[in-house]
């Protein structure tokens, strides 16, 4: 198998038959893809890729309609390439209800915020 190929086999897609989640595994997946992201287990552009694919089950042309940015745009922000404004990501990320904000950089204190009993 030539590289081409090899390389197109690692792209994901999103299928035109993808299975619809329901509300409540939608919802499940969300939250854990956030929680990989404020863990920095995944990248920022990594957790828009999988929401977009496994949340919405969308390809980049139609998130791109939703989210009012171009595909390049896009597809930089995914690939964790270029950089873009605040504005920018913020409009990428609207369409899942995210916008970029101020975090510890500790993962502990994120920890101990979040496990936090009130």
């Amino acid at each position: 198998m030539g590289i081409d190929m090899m390389e197109k086999k690692k792209r994901q897609r999103v299928s035109s038959t993808q299975a619809q989640l329901d509300g409540i595994t939608r919802t499940a997946q969300r939250n854990e893809i956030i929680y990989q992201l404020l863990h920095g287990l995944i990248s920022r552009g990594q957790a828009l890729k999988t929401l977009r694919i496994e949340v919405l089950g969308i390809n980049q042309v139609r998130y791109c309609q939703i989210a009012h940015i171009s595909r390049q745009t896009l597809s930089d922000i995914e690939n964790d390439k270029g950089n873009y404004s605040v504005e920018t990501i913020n409009q990428a990320f609207k369409p899942m209800g995210l916008e970029l904000g101020i975090v510890p950089i500790s993962k502990k204190i994120i920890h101990e915020v979040m496990t936090k009993q009130s």
